[in-house]
């Protein structure tokens, strides 16, 4: 079992889209339409059984279903997007035809456009001396 890892991530889920930040490197992440809702299942707390039997249950998955989903999650814990997580499995969202706009793509990009402006703090990092905003040095 999975979860955010909420430490560095910021997560949200717009019109079927993931969008996940980390606002400790500035970095934002995107993924496949299949993508998106496969994370949503894992920060839901599904176990990855539960996410790979239903999408194996939409029409024409790839026999090779199982290995992307391992080499997704392996992406996932890689960029640090999702932690290991104990408990018991919670209750699987829906994963149907309207994830699939992309095909059986299990993707994650990550973009660095936004990054200086998601480091800098505009609401916070303000002096009177430096003014404003002031960036984070990492």
């Amino acid at each position: 079992m999975y979860k955010l890892n909420e430490q560095k991530m910021f997560y949200d889920m717009a019109e079927g889209q993931a969008i996940v930040i980390n606002f400790t490197t500035g970095m934002y992440y995107g993924t496949s339409s299949l993508g998106s809702a496969v994370l949503d299942a894992l920060v839901a707390g599904a176990e990855p059984a539960q996410i790979l039997t239903a999408v194996q249950a939409l029409p024409d998955c790839p026999a090779d279903m199982a290995e992307q989903l391992d080499a997704f999650i392996a992406a996932l814990l890689e960029k640090e997007i999702i932690v290991a997580a104990e408990g018991g499995a919670a209750a699987m969202p829906e994963i149907g035809a309207a994830s699939l706009q992309d095909g059986f793509v299990l993707s994650v990009d990550e973009f660095s456009e936004v990054q200086d402006l998601i480091l800098a703090d505009p609401v916070h990092d303000v002096d009177v001396e430096m003014g404003w905003p002031i960036l984070n040095e990492q």
